[in-house]
């Protein structure tokens, strides 16, 4: 996949989002806002409207807080091609751009529509896309879930654990991290399936090309994306790579190495 490519669009809609309950998350919405409107820029603010029009001028989207923050705004924008820039007014930020010091120098040209895209790849399941990762766990808490996983049409194994997680690459340093499932280059175009907590030493993390992943359940599950809990009727769940790729603004050069770095710092 290639790593940056500029954006040549322009900025006709921001959508903004911030951390709930957070003070400085609220200031930064507000001067992100008030420069935007001064340059003629739509301000579409998530948290005061319940349901979006597809629209189709060039939009992006500046996520104030956590992770958590950016995945429920792009949730809610519902757009997977809809570029943003995440600022970190929350904990961990292992998918933040940058630090809330470093906002007052880069907004302005962010505006303009002067940075670069990096594109990356996005889970598909029950027609939603994911950018961190799925998660397929019994519907009952506290109670484990009897599990089939098939891949690309194989059967691998049948186990009872607390569940499935099957994440994209940039996923890998959330969820299936905690869960021991490794680190992997967000460049790449994968997935990681990390069995949680299986009763069975021998199951372990691994990772896959682009193939599709079946989870059958043998009891009532839950589907969660990106942290959301969606309506599923069925047992049977698949994910796979998604078409689509999320589109990351970057103003300074991203590594693997400083993802670890922070990662190695903010965990430990």
């Amino acid at each position: 996949m290639e790593k940056y490519t500029r954006w040549s669009k322009g900025v006709e809609i921001l959508y903004l989002s911030h951390r709930p309950g957070s003070k400085a998350a609220q200031e930064a919405e507000n001067k992100v806002a008030s420069l935007a409107e001064s340059m003629g820029i739509e301000v579409v603010r998530l948290s005061e409207i319940e349901k979006l029009e597809a629209s189709r001028k060039p939009s992006i989207i500046i996520s104030l807080g956590g992770d958590g923050t950016l995945l429920r705004a792009r949730a809610k924008v519902g757009n997977a091609s809809v570029p943003f820039l995440s600022v970190n007014y929350g904990g961990l930020g292992a998918l933040s751009e940058l630090e809330p010091e470093e906002l007052d120098g880069w907004l302005p040209k962010v505006l303009k529509g002067d940075f670069m895209v990096e594109e990356r790849a996005l889970l598909e399941s029950e027609n939603r896309t994911a950018l961190n990762e799925v998660l397929v766990k019994s519907s009952e808490i506290g109670k484990s879930a009897l599990i089939t996983l098939r891949v690309g049409g194989h059967y691998l194994f049948k186990a009872r654990g607390d569940g499935i997680i099957v994440a994209t690459p940039t996923g890998s340093s959330a969820y299936a991290f905690s869960a021991g499932g490794p680190l992997v280059d967000p460049s790449l175009v994968a997935m990681v399936v990390v069995p949680v907590a299986p009763f069975f030493w021998g199951i372990r993390p691994f990772v896959i090309g682009d193939s599709e992943v079946s989870i059958i359940a043998h009891e009532n599950i839950a589907l969660v994306i990106d942290g959301e809990r969606i309506a599923c009727g069925a047992r049977e769940v698949s994910v796979r790579l998604s078409r689509e790729r999320a589109k990351f603004i970057r103003v300074k050069p991203f590594s693997f190495s400083g993802l670890y770095r922070k990662l190695e710092s903010r965990l430990v």
